[in-house]
């Protein structure tokens, strides 16, 4: 009886380590997110945006929610012109297509960030996390630039 209570542990003991390993191995990364920044807010100002690429990765996802300790609230917000007019509105996420490129930029689509308990100060960087239908939440450090910054040229 005593061999194969041995033989039992070590089957078990092998199993579970195996099992270990394989969930400890990481998901391969659906979107990568780079450039992430916004403009510095004069004191007073409740609310900025934040502008960031996202790049897709082997299957196409969609970025459907933001948050940072910043804001009490954060929205993706798409700027849209009708009649001459630029109207500015929540949506309910964006389409990150499968090794493509989505620019969040000004006077287009970003995050806004709203009720800032402070403001902004350039030079500084800050959390933000961005939720996904398919990878999850993705951490990454937004740099706030000085008011008069140009946005960087499009690739």
């Amino acid at each position: 009886m005593k061999p194969r209570m041995t033989l039992a542990l070590l089957a078990l003991a092998l199993l579970s380590t195996a099992t270990t390993t394989y969930a400890a191995e990481p998901a391969p990364q659906v979107v990568t997110v780079s450039a992430a920044w916004a403009r510095a807010t004069p004191p007073g100002m409740a609310v900025a945006a934040v502008y960031l690429t996202l790049s897709g990765g082997p299957r196409a996802d969609r970025l459907v929610g933001a948050a940072t300790p910043r804001a009490a609230m954060a929205q993706i917000h798409v700027v849209s012109e009708a009649a001459g007019m630029a109207r500015m509105r929540p949506t309910e996420g964006v389409d990150v297509p499968a090794h493509k490129s989505v620019a969040l930029a000004p006077q287009g689509t970003h995050i806004m960030l709203m009720n800032l308990p402070q403001p902004l100060v350039a030079g500084e960087h800050f959390p933000l996390t961005l939720q996904f239908e398919q990878a999850g939440k993705i951490d990454v450090s937004v740099e706030v630039r000085a008011p008069d910054t140009a946005p960087p040229p499009a690739h």
